[in-house]
């Protein structure tokens, strides 16, 4: 039977600005495996929201690759990114800030063998998100090409461009340590 144990939940009182990180430090090495749940908005006017942006141990070097599959109930579309500076994590927004404003969207992250240090560590990640007039669904991976323990996970609100919005109050995100016994 699996046993999981929430480690620290983060929840936002107050608006944090563009680009702004919620951080997960000193994370025990004592699980298997961690998850992180999200229920967040961003605060950005544009169509889409912006990508969640993830740096482990503030590594913000060329050492990450992402992968993902995108649908949003009239296209699909794939894409992959090597030797990045960040893992793309999917939108971390339930909707636009004029959209619909009291909707937030959920992110499911698995980090795998995440405090093994004979491999690199590998991300699992599904997310969703609801904006006018269509709603998506995003199911990625990351690999973070570094096989140090991963001891602290920085959440990044916006996206690589810069023109992305912050985190909004009531945005939720609890870490959890995953063991099988």
């Amino acid at each position: 039977m699996a046993v999981i144990e929430a480690i620290s939940t983060t929840y936002l009182e107050a608006d944090v600005a563009n680009l702004s990180s919620v951080v997960f430090s000193s994370i025990p090495s004592t699980y298997e495996h961690l998850q992180l749940r999200i229920s967040g908005r961003d605060s950005t006017t544009d169509y889409w929201s912006p990508d969640l942006l993830v740096l482990f141990n503030s590594d913000s070097g060329s050492n990450y690759s992402s992968h993902y599959m995108y649908a949003d109930g009239t296209s699909a579309t794939t894409a992959s990114y090597t030797g990045q500076s960040s893992m793309i994590w999917g939108q971390n927004s339930g909707s636009h800030s004029t959209s619909q404003p009291t909707q937030y969207g959920g992110i499911i992250v698995d980090i795998l063998d995440y405090a093994n240090t004979n491999k690199n560590t590998t991300v699992c990640i599904v997310s969703g998100v609801i904006n006018t007039p269509q709603s998506a669904l995003r199911f990625s991976s990351s690999l973070w090409d570094d096989t140090s323990v991963v001891s602290q996970i920085d959440l990044i609100g916006g996206h690589s461009g810069g023109s992305g919005g912050g985190w909004v109050r009531g945005s939720e995100i609890t870490l959890y340590g995953l063991n099988s016994s």
